[in-house]
């Protein structure tokens, strides 16, 4: 077939047209991996031009660009085009006041509550109910209003992930009175089990089946109506397996489950975690159930978390010399980070959080917030590996996800009646998912305060200190956050970026003042738990009192993960 030279010229005409109109909305621009991932060590590494011109191109025409990129650099929303700031090196305050001794108590009391009530709630554990099939972790022994009495694979991933972070932080010794190396491989063993099982979402074969959410504690299919299928469960429980295959290798520890044993790590990596990853280059681009299983649509909080594990994937596949499944690996990869970046909507341009769900913003159901974003970034990002950073957009250190934390505080502030005791006093408040929340626990009415919320906005503060700290890096304020520092310590509210100097006097007193900021949202979850630190679902927004479903097994791990990045913060800033 001949085409004619007006024909292809046409072409090229509509193309550079394309290039030269598109809008670049979104804050990350980058450029997608052709190779194993490598980062760029400054922004002054970047070509401006070439910089600018990815965050215009299409899939199709950024795949010709790459062709004659030699270096496949890759670059991160941590580095930015404003030069104007304001620099504070002294003379800052903190107005929030610090933790005392009965609060530092509580917290260690109700932290070692929490992982002890995480354990009771995984069959094969301390469980005190024995139909519950080993390596299950029930959502909630809740079994009526509302019955939460099932296995979610999103929980579990995200439960058992707090295991592994135990016998890390541990240093692997494992208290006989807890077990934890033998209720991971059951879990691991669990899911090789729910991986096969036919169920309402497809069966293994055609790989459908892996987004099934929930199964009974026996592990049976659950075969009522649902909003089926939520795909990200798949990347979740590859991260925390793979965690658990890192932590054995680096504590130089074996297996001691005897199916796992005999096995080794390459039946892990083949029978459980590749079709995992097969699962998410199948399903990426798919739509699906969020994380509040309501809505089905493109979310951020799926996206990525599969593309974490897909970057988990890339070095495993490596690893295990599956050099087919990493060429689809590095396909997928490429794929799914430049649509976050550019076509998801997750970052508008104009607007300075993040998106949850972009759909119900074109709707107009929704205004895009949500906790989840923020929950996004903190189960995204492995905080102590820095190319997290690098290769998975939106990492804690992004203005857009501090600017999401910022904007459900202003909503919810006011929304929720038990805040409103708090206005005025440099404290955080008690935060529910996002802003139009009708679920109350057990019915639909209107939204209450949620303590997986609550304690989430503490972890990514705590975190954000442990970072600074870490690197040694001076705290960058945006214009749009200078209004939260300046309500919990002396800084100017200032239309400049502000920078603070790493271990100078502000810089000492802004991040104290952050620690103790982020206190303030474990003490709102203090005045309402129980006498014994039970903590449900939700609390009422009225009254404080607990709601929902009870011991919820996401509550005690969401407040113990908090309270863990607050020690090692803490210990960071005395070292």
């Amino acid at each position: 077939m001949r085409i004619s030279p007006f024909y292809l010229f046409s072409i090229v005409f509509l193309l550079i047209q394309d290039v030269s109109t598109l809008p670049l909305n979104y804050l990350q621009k980058s450029a997608i991996l052709a190779e194993v991932p490598r980062p760029i060590t400054s922004y002054e590494d970047a070509e401006r031009p070439f910089f600018a011109l990815l965050g215009k191109l299409s899939p199709f025409q950024l795949a010709k660009v790459l062709s004659h990129d030699k270096n496949n650099r890759w670059f991160s929303s941590v580095f930015r085009d404003d030069n104007s700031e304001q620099v504070i090196t002294e003379g800052v305050k903190s107005k929030v006041e610090s933790s005392n001794t009965e609060f530092e108590m509580w917290l260690g009391e109700q932290k070692d509550r929490a992982f002890e009530r995480i354990l009771e709630n995984i069959g094969g554990s301390r469980c005190h109910d024995k139909s519950v099939a080993p390596g299950a972790v029930l959502a909630s022994p809740s079994k009526i209003r509302p019955n939460y009495f099932y296995q979610w694979v999103r929980d579990a991933a995200i439960t058992v992930n707090s295991l592994v972070e135990y016998l890390d932080d541990h240093l692997f010794e494992d208290p006989v009175m807890y077990n934890l190396q033998a209720t991971i491989e059951a879990y691991i063993i669990n899911s090789y089990k729910l991986q096969r099982l036919a169920n309402p979402s497809g069966g293994f074969k055609t790989l459908a089946g892996l987004g099934e959410p929930k199964f009974m504690p026996d592990s049976t299919p659950f075969n009522g109506p649902w909003g089926r299928p939520q795909r990200d469960g798949p990347g979740l429980r590859v991260i925390t397996i793979a965690n658990y295959i890192d932590l054995l290798d680096k504590y130089q520890k074996n297996f001691t489950t005897p199916e796992l044993l005999s096995q080794g790590s390459q039946f892990v990596f083949d029978k459980i975690i590749k079709p995992d990853l097969s699962y998410i280059i199948k399903y990426w681009s798919s739509t699906g159930f969020d994380l509040w299983e309501e809505v089905d649509s493109i979310h951020l909080f799926t996206s990525l978390t599969q593309l974490k594990a897909l970057k988990i994937g890339l070095n495993l596949a490596d690893r295990f010399g599956d050099s087919e499944l990493h060429k689809k690996l590095v396909i997928a990869f490429n794929s799914l980070r430049f649509f976050i970046s550019v076509d998801s909507g997750f970052k508008p341009s104009r607007i300075p959080y993040l998106i949850e769900t972009p759909s119900l913003v074109i709707q107009g159901r929704r205004s895009g917030l949500d906790i989840a974003s923020v929950l996004a970034s903190l189960r995204a990002h492995d905080i102590d590996d820095s190319e997290d950073t690098v290769y998975i957009p939106f990492p804690i250190t992004d203005a857009a996800v501090m600017n999401t934390l910022i904007a459900l505080m202003d909503d919810m502030k006011y929304r929720y009646p038990i805040n409103h005791e708090l206005l005025g006093i440099s404290s955080g408040y008690a935060l529910g998912r996002y802003p139009e929340d009708i679920y109350d626990g057990y019915g639909i009415s209107e939204g209450n305060p949620w303590f997986i919320s609550t304690a989430t906005a503490s972890e990514l503060i705590y975190k954000l200190v442990y970072n600074l700290y870490k690197l040694r890096k001076g705290l960058e304020i945006q214009p749009e956050q200078s209004q939260l520092f300046a309500y919990i310590s002396s800084l100017p509210t200032s239309a400049k970026t502000i920078h603070i100097p790493y271990n100078s006097q502000a810089f000492k007193s802004v991040t104290a003042s952050l620690i103790d900021y982020a206190d303030t949202f474990l003490a709102i979850i203090r005045k309402h738990v129980d006498a014994e630190g039970h903590m449900s679902e939700q609390f009422n927004k009225y009254s404080g009192y607990l709601e929902g479903a009870e011991d919820l097994t996401w509550s005690y791990g969401s407040f113990w993960s908090s309270l863990r990045w607050r020690s090692k913060a803490l210990e960071l800033m005395s070292s």
